[in-house]
């Protein structure tokens, strides 16, 4: 096994913080779009249609999984590659 280069790690290093940082902000959209969708003029109720809301939240997950997605492929640059013969 050859030991990984300090790019490599850095690298990986980039990547899974972008994912970490991709999965922390995946919340962050649905709740805005339901915060911005609030219409108060006859009372607080949801001026948008449910099938709107339903995607909107689908897309949240979504990026969670993208967030997941990069976080894996930064472990797998810095995994240990086998020695070239």
């Amino acid at each position: 096994m050859t030991r990984t280069s300090p790019a490599r790690r850095r690298t990986a290093r980039a990547v899974r913080g972008t994912g970490d940082a991709v999965r922390a902000a995946a919340p962050l959209g649905p709740l805005a779009a339901v915060l911005l969708s609030i219409d108060t003029a006859d009372g607080p109720h949801l001026d948008m249609p449910l099938l709107h809301l339903v995607v909107v939240m689908l897309a949240g997950l979504g990026v969670d999984r993208l967030g997941l997605l990069l976080h894996d492929l930064g472990r797998h640059i810095e995994r240990p590659r086998p020695a070239a013969s």
